[in-house]
């Protein structure tokens, strides 16, 4: 029951945009017809580009994102278990933090020549400080007693990491991908822009402003935050729910 209801709050928040869409329409210049854009839907997904465009986004998405997780775990054990790692990697996780994503974008690009690698490092670089900071926060508040008696009771390491550690810093390690997934999408748009893509979102995107295509940049803005939601209350949120369901 709780879920159904939290479903017909989500759709009626989403709802509730349409008649904004439509007085923005009626009063400005550069915002297309909502049901121009609703008539073209169709036609604009059964269109081969298009999935082929949304493909290679996700690509790129999931693979700089999986970089980063990684390398932002690693960080983050690294930095709770030695001071002269902690000191160490700081300055590269305080560095990438202040990085703008526009100018992390730029260097990528430009150090890889615009290569396919190009955009997933990009994205690894702007999401593994989110992912480091926020593991170490839960590793670093772990709760010493708990570890303590586990000791005590002879758990074991994995028994320990799986029973006492994992549902502590559950929390951190959410928080901190829930906050990389929403920059890997940010940044991956703004580096095909700059990169000058030939495919991706970013690309068509850039591509159909340029020309003053709205009704194709409504198509793809649509799109893009359906997928971006669809991986928010379709893998995050429910890999959430699993997760913490001992809580219920």
């Amino acid at each position: 029951m709780q879920r159904e209801n939290n479903l017909i709050i989500s759709v009626g928040a989403v709802l509730m945009l349409l008649p904004i869409w439509w007085i923005a329409y009626r009063n400005t210049n550069f915002i297309a017809d909502p049901f121009v854009v609703a008539a073209a839907l169709p036609d604009f997904l059964m269109q081969a580009d298009t999935w082929s465009n949304i493909a290679i986004t996700l690509y790129r998405v999931a693979l700089g994102l999986a970089g980063g997780v990684v390398l932002g775990t690693l960080a983050a054990l690294a930095m709770t278990q030695s001071k002269l790692a902690e000191q160490v990697l700081s300055i590269y996780v305080t560095t990438a933090l202040r990085t703008p994503s526009a100018i992390a974008a730029i260097m990528a690009l430009a150090i890889f020549r615009g290569a396919e690698i190009g955009y997933i490092v990009v994205v690894m670089f702007i999401t593994f400080p989110f992912m480091a900071v926020g593991l170490r926060d839960g590793l670093k508040s772990a709760d010493k007693d708990l570890a303590e008696a586990a000791q005590i009771y002879r758990l074991g390491p994995l028994r320990y990491i799986r029973h006492v550690l994992l549902p502590f810093i559950a929390p951190f390690i959410f928080s901190a991908l829930r906050n990389a997934h929403a920059l890997a999408w940010k940044v991956i748009v703004v580096a095909e822009i700059f990169g000058a893509a030939r495919i991706g979102f970013g690309a068509q995107f850039d591509h159909a402003w340029e020309y003053m295509q709205m009704v194709q940049v409504h198509l793809w803005l649509l799109v893009f935050m359906a997928i971006v939601l669809a991986v928010e209350y379709g893998v995050l949120r429910v890999a959430e729910r699993h997760v913490f369901r001992w809580r219920a």
